[in-house]
């Protein structure tokens, strides 16, 4: 189903149809991707990276320091970035 936003803009009248999101689709731990409809040449992109990411995970945690270092600029922005989202969170919670 689809609905409508409408708006003046230069004295004309203009309707914009805008499509609601599509319903989620649920797949299990062993699914693929390409079971997903409409991800297309994608689903077997995403089947990989999610393979990679098993790895890296069980990389992460056997090493000493437990986790990934990006770089310390790529971290401190990350910590930033976080920094940012909770206290905008906390202000709006208040």
């Amino acid at each position: 189903m689809q609905y409508l936003i409408s708006y003046f803009y230069d004295q004309k009248f203009l309707v914009k149809i805008i499509p609601l999101p599509p319903e989620p689709q649920y797949l299990d731990i062993n699914d693929s991707y390409t079971l997903c409809e409409g991800t297309g040449f994608l689903g077997a992109v995403y089947d990989q990276d999610t393979n990679n990411l098993l790895s890296q995970t069980k990389g992460f945690k056997a090493s000493p320091k437990g986790a990934q270092t990006l770089g310390n600029y790529q971290e401190s922005r990350t910590r930033h970035l976080h920094l940012m989202v909770d206290k905008y969170l906390n202000e709006n919670n208040t």
